[in-house]
């Protein structure tokens, strides 16, 4: 088959292929894809490995948060959960499918982008509100006022 064939089949019809390759039908190719079809993304041979290592860096690296931090808790219970899944499944194509978010690709892009967030995040230091106790919402932030709307029903509030 032609590489730049499949690459463009990929893109265009990608679930198809999976179930092809899920059935045997393109085993003969060790990739399903030779091109992502997405601009300046290239085909990571490796993806899975990738991934992997970088969703335990998260998880790794977000334990230095402090415990009453809410992101360390969401953001490891999500590493955690899409690295179970890239532990549980072989294939790309299984991993890309369970996750739902995207090729994998895609999403290696999105963990080293929040390794980059994380970083800042230790900087900033969102969770500590001793350094400046009498900080308030700056006014031109205000876009619900609360105090106009008591005679209303929100739901429980």
């Amino acid at each position: 088959a032609d590489p730049m064939m499949l690459g463009r089949l990929c893109s265009r019809h990608g679930g198809l292929l999976r179930r092809l390759a899920r059935n045997g039908r393109l085993s003969a190719f060790s990739t399903y894809k030779t091109e992502t079809g997405l601009t300046k993304i290239p085909v990571i041979e490796n993806s899975r490995e990738v991934y992997s290592a970088l969703l335990q860096k998260i998880i790794e690296d977000a334990s230095a948060l402090p415990s009453e931090a809410e992101y360390k808790d969401q953001i490891t219970k999500f590493s955690a959960y899409r690295l179970k899944i890239c532990e549980e499944n072989q294939s790309v194509m299984d991993i890309e499918d369970k996750i739902s978010a995207g090729q994998i690709e895609e999403l290696i892009f999105e963990a080293e982008e929040e390794l980059k967030t994380l970083e800042m995040m230790k900087e900033w230091k969102p969770w500590d509100t001793s350094a400046s106790p009498n900080w308030q919402v700056p006014e031109e932030w205000v876009v619900f006022d609360v105090e106009h709307t008591k005679d209303y029903d929100v739901g429980g509030a």
